[in-house]
């Protein structure tokens, strides 16, 4: 009996650490099939964690359905992204009033259809862009908002899982760039001209790769505030 306790026990840690490759590998894309057989407005749609309830609503107010299901990479906000954008704006209009809010219904009624295409747009670039196309020091590229070119580049990292392996990867990386693109300094990312208030806007996907029937989707971490707000 002690025997086959060991036994078990020693399979039970082979499939614990199996899984928790995988679970590692997921942040950067993964090694699994890529490929999901739907267009990229229903696999936001029918994804199983319900990450883009309410970017599906943007894009339906925005009337962008046949844009986001055509020949483009799509960096997808997630709920969470969208809603922290709704909080920070109801954050900033409680400085001047705290009868002040900033909802959904507050965004639809500021936005109109051009604006929202205008904000959606610039998570959108003309056919599919993947890891491949990406190094670490990253170029510009122009999304289908004029004006409005993301710096899109690899993010290294190192994930530790429970002291009992590392993994190195890549993490697909965009910028919002404001005034120059910034420069690494001491392990940091900052303007050339060393002002703060330029500091690009960058944020990470936490998953990335996604190969839809018509073009590719980067998830956007949920940390990432809409629009690229903040600056």
């Amino acid at each position: 009996m002690k025997h086959i306790f060991l036994k078990t026990a020693t399979v039970l840690m082979i499939v614990y650490t199996l899984a928790s490759c995988k679970k590692s590998q997921i942040i950067d894309g993964g090694v699994s099939d890529p490929h999901v057989n739907m267009t990229t407005y229903d696999y936001l749609k029918n994804n199983s964690w319900h990450l883009f309830d309410t970017t599906l609503l943007l894009i339906d107010k925005a009337g962008m359905k046949d844009v986001i299901n055509g020949d483009v990479t799509f960096f997808a906000p997630t709920n969470y992204c969208i809603n922290k954008y709704l909080a920070a704006r109801r954050d900033a209009a409680r400085k001047i009033s705290e009868k002040l809010d900033y909802t959904l219904d507050s965004l639809f009624k500021e936005f109109t259809p051009q604006m929202l295409r205008d904000s959606l747009g610039r998570y959108c670039f003309k056919g599919k862009i993947n890891r491949d196309q990406m190094t670490e020091k990253g170029q510009s590229f122009e999304s289908l908002t004029t004006g409005a070119p993301l710096w899109l580049y690899l993010t290294k990292y190192t994930y530790i899982n429970s002291g009992m392996m590392t993994t190195t990867g890549f993490l697909v990386s965009a910028r919002r760039v404001i005034g120059d693109p910034d420069i690494m300094v001491n392990n940091q990312l900052v303007d050339p001209s060393g002002d703060p208030k330029l500091t690009d806007v960058a944020t990470i996907c936490q998953t990335s790769g996604i190969l839809t029937t018509n073009g590719v989707v980067h998830v956007m971490a949920n940390s990432h505030l809409f629009n690229f707000y903040g600056r």
